[in-house]
């Protein structure tokens, strides 16, 4: 870890005369070439060392290579599939229109529109300033993938970390049989201590394993928040800014812990209480998809907060980066632990896209289709909630299917005369549900 952290600092501060360590390399493929050699270096000490020394561990062998494949194929997936881009206007005129709208309802502010885009922002979306897009469902700018993380390649992110975490893990097995069994190639001084009799056996394979094993520490929390979220159907830019703006990145029902509803952030919602009254917009606004950015970002904020803990972790600082490869800085700032306890304990502050861990699994597996939307084109919360907006337009096809169709006319045709025949007084049943 040393080591890697002298060859960033010399990259980051020496050959590129940087003040920062993470915000000049995240638009490079730098830290998503750190994985991609990571991985050929295991594969290479897994060929050349595991399996030739070790062939009666075929099963963990077979494991090993699955998960390999699948985790270098999500990876290049996860960096070369489109995030999600935010559709923008096609021409002067629908950008006119759609300005004009908002600005009509009192709601033309930085959350319902991007200056950068010239766009007309969806729920849950946000300005990424690496890619100077606005995604979709965004979750953050992962400098590993070398890509955002949105609604459309979300699924191959996860899959590339859960199988990331299952590789090492085997990786780590079979390296540590293969120094508990294999002796060793030179002879070993009376005086070697533990560490150097591990190493004599085989110094890269050594080398790698203690390598993967630190990628592992990382990993795992980042693959335990990222299921965490999906089981609670938010982002981590949400988790970011709970505290501060409520579900949504600002854009949900209501800011954890306040006391209003109605209107959030320049979006509307309709909660179902005996009074509904406008919440103010907050100051900030504007500058919600400033902060942010896990994995690599860069956090500006105005706020002091005091401590030797809060100086030593501040962004650019030597523990600021490394909170921030692990991704445990999402949780050091925002307020977002005080935000998702308010969250958890007021049952006003619902998020309007939880519909509980199954569903929401589901969700975010069919990529919006469980909740009934698709995340590129959401601007509002249904007054009646998605589930039932959802039941409304499958009744409504049922019904527009069911006129088009002329075997659906014949049949009910049949059924009616069989009716009539038989009395008339079942007519009544063979009618479409929605009709009922």
């Amino acid at each position: 870890m040393a080591e890697f952290f002298a060859m960033h600092h010399i990259v980051t501060r020496v050959l590129l005369n940087k003040d920062s360590y993470t915000g000049t390399v995240n638009q490079s493929p730098y830290f998503a070439g750190v994985i991609a050699g990571s991985m050929l270096w295991v594969a290479y000490g897994w060929v050349t060392r595991l399996v030739k020394e070790m062939p009666e561990h075929s099963y963990i062998h077979l494991t090993f290579a699955v998960a390999f494949g699948l985790c270098a194929y999500n990876f290049f997936r996860a960096i070369t599939l489109d995030p999600g881009v935010c559709p923008r206007p096609a021409n002067d005129g629908e950008l006119k229109a759609i300005i004009e709208d908002l600005a009509s309802e009192g709601r033309l502010n930085g959350q319902t529109f991007c200056i950068q885009c010239m766009a007309r922002k969806p729920l849950r979306s946000k300005h990424c300033r690496m890619c100077d897009k606005c995604i979709s469902r965004s979750d953050h700018h992962c400098p590993w993938v070398w890509n955002c993380v949105g609604a459309n390649n979300h699924r191959q992110f996860l899959l590339f970390v859960t199988t990331l975490v299952i590789g090492i893990s085997f990786f780590d097995y079979l390296s540590y049989e293969f120094f508990t069994t294999v002796s060793s190639r030179e002879t070993i001084p009376s005086d070697c201590s533990a560490l150097c009799a591990i190493a004599s056996k085989d110094a890269f394979l050594f080398v790698i394993a203690i390598w993967s094993t630190l990628q592992l520490t990382w990993t795992s929390v980042l693959l335990v928040t990222q299921y965490w979220q999906v089981a609670r159907q938010l982002t981590t830019f949400e988790v970011s800014n709970l505290g501060r703006y409520g579900f949504m990145g600002g854009r949900g029902v209501l800011a954890a812990g306040s006391g209003g509803a109605g209107v959030q952030m320049g979006h509307r919602h309709q909660h179902q209480q005996p009074h509904q009254h406008q919440h103010p917009h907050a100051s900030g606004s504007e500058r919600s998809d400033e902060d942010s950015e896990a994995e690599g970002g860069v956090h500006k904020h105005n706020h002091r907060h005091g401590g030797i803990f809060a100086m030593a972790t501040a962004p650019g600082t030597c523990g600021g980066f490394m909170l921030n490869l692990l991704g445990l800085d999402r949780f050091t700032r925002g307020r977002a632990a005080h935000g998702l306890a308010l969250a958890s304990s007021s049952p006003r502050s619902r998020n309007p896209f939880d519909f509980g861990v199954v569903r929401n699994c589901k969700d975010f597996w069919t990529m919006g289709k469980e909740v009934g939307v698709e995340y590129g084109h959401v601007y509002d919360v249904p007054l009646e909630g998605f589930e039932e907006a959802k039941k409304r337009r499958e009744m409504d096809r049922g019904e527009v299917e069911h006129e088009h169709d002329p075997s659906v006319g014949r049949s009910k045709g049949l059924l009616a005369t069989l009716g009539l025949r038989m009395g008339g007084s079942s007519r009544r049943g063979y009618e479409p549900l929605s009709q009922v």
